[in-house]
């Protein structure tokens, strides 16, 4: 049964039914006040943010008002990707943005979260590239923003329409939440058993100079149970969708990716992950995991990654150790230490190397991957989940913008 209220419908200009502005220039010697975390352009996706190792900037008391972010606030790049946008729900406190987002406050009678999917349409339509400027790197100046034509229902309708699309974001984020505290305890096992030592025979076990008897301290590329995998000199065929560093956000692919078709090229400095791999993004001070495990393959099966990415193979019966590994703090902060470039500062094959990590023995490594492997593919597991639920939504999403839905 579609909406009776269909003809009700009425063309407005975003400017006439929203408050918006652009966030603060990065000056660092104009800029005073405060230094606050605030939100870039690359810390906005399409629905979600990415809030790890945000940048700071000084802020006035004055400029909170201007600057600052409200639970509901519609939150749209000024540059790249036409359209990307996600709502911001007070995920941290006193939050600001940089002059690279847009801040769109919804008035009297329009839902925030209907006018979210209808950015999010109109994205993937390419209906906004109109209103975009620039040859290389697209931009949308905040005059352009405010004549954006919208279709816009009688609020009742648009609260319909974000109801039914909520679901689907409502179960995504359910399931983000049970990724995230599986993450988490898969780590608190890793920091107890390899960072505290206290793994199963440890009072039994003579430790030296913090290594117990029967490990070593070895460079990370000299490990017995993983290796790492080089980039293949295979010639893809056919249509691959290829995934860049951002294109993903933390452990998730976020981004749309890119469908390139290959007739026997070179692979474009990109590998196809295989079975029981991880991969790391290699830029510092960026945290950025891909997982190939478990029933869920989906890199595996279809894909290819950017070579921003470095990753590592193992059997399976290890694989929970080394994805823990990879994915920890320790981890991260030696990436971070060996990064070099002048640039785009980033891990080379040669700082890998120079990463020590303590290696276990084989009983202690099988033992924790054991308990770990399954918090990995449960993880997996959701992530297909929520790509299923994303392809769902977006399939009925225009339907419902076109004023058609079921009862």
């Amino acid at each position: 049964m579609g909406f009776e209220v269909k003809e009700e419908w009425k063309k407005v200009k975003l400017g006439e039914i929203t408050e918006s502005c652009l966030g603060k220039m990065l000056d660092k010697h104009k800029n005073k006040g405060k230094l606050q975390p605030y939100l870039a352009n690359v810390n906005v996706r399409w629905g979600s943010f990415d809030l790890e190792n945000l940048p700071l900037m000084k802020f006035e008391e004055n400029e909170n008002e201007r600057y600052g972010l409200k639970y509901g606030d519609l939150i749209i790049c000024e540059g790249g990707e036409p359209g990307r946008c996600a709502i911001w729900k007070d995920e941290l406190p006193n939050m600001k943005i940089q002059k690279a987002l847009h801040r769109v406050r919804c008035l009297k009678n329009v839902d925030y979260r209907f006018l979210f999917y209808w950015f999010l349409l109109a994205g993937k339509r390419g209906e906004l590239d109109q209103y975009y400027t620039g040859a290389t790197i697209k931009h949308m100046p905040g005059d352009k923003l405010k004549t954006i034509s919208i279709s816009l229902p009688p609020l009742p309708t648009q609260q319909k329409i974000a109801a039914i699309l909520s679901a689907y974001d409502d179960l995504i984020e359910n399931n983000r939440v049970q990724i995230k505290l599986l993450e988490e305890a898969a780590q608190k096992l890793y920091k107890e058993w390899f960072v505290k030592l206290n793994f199963p025979g440890h009072q039994n076990t003579q430790i030296t100079d913090g290594v117990p008897a029967g490990w070593r301290k070895e460079s990370i590329l000299c490990c017995s149970y993983f290796k790492q995998i080089n980039p293949s000199v295979e010639k893809f065929e056919g249509i691959k969708k290829y995934f860049a560093t951002a294109d993903v956000n933390g452990t998730y692919i976020d981004g749309l990716g890119e469908d390139v078709t290959f007739n026997r090229r070179p692979s474009r400095a990109s590998v196809q992950p295989c079975k029981n791999s991880v991969w790391f993004a290699r830029m510092s001070n960026t945290f950025k995991i891909l997982t190939c495990f478990g029933q869920s393959l989906f890199l595996a099966e279809n894909s290819i990654i950017s070579s921003g990415f470095a990753g590592f193979t193992c059997e399976e019966r290890y694989f929970g150790f080394i994805h823990t590994l990879i994915s920890s703090d320790f981890f991260n902060s030696e990436k971070n230490r060996f990064a070099t470039g002048a640039t785009q500062v980033s891990l080379t094959n040669e700082g890998l190397k120079r990463i020590n990590i303590l290696e276990p023995i084989e009983d202690v490594i099988v033992k924790f991957s054991k308990l770990v492997n399954p918090m990995i593919e449960k993880c997996e597991l959701l992530k297909k989940q929520i790509k299923d639920l994303q392809s769902a939504r977006d399939k009925l999403l225009p339907r419902l913008m076109n004023g058609q839905v079921e009862a």
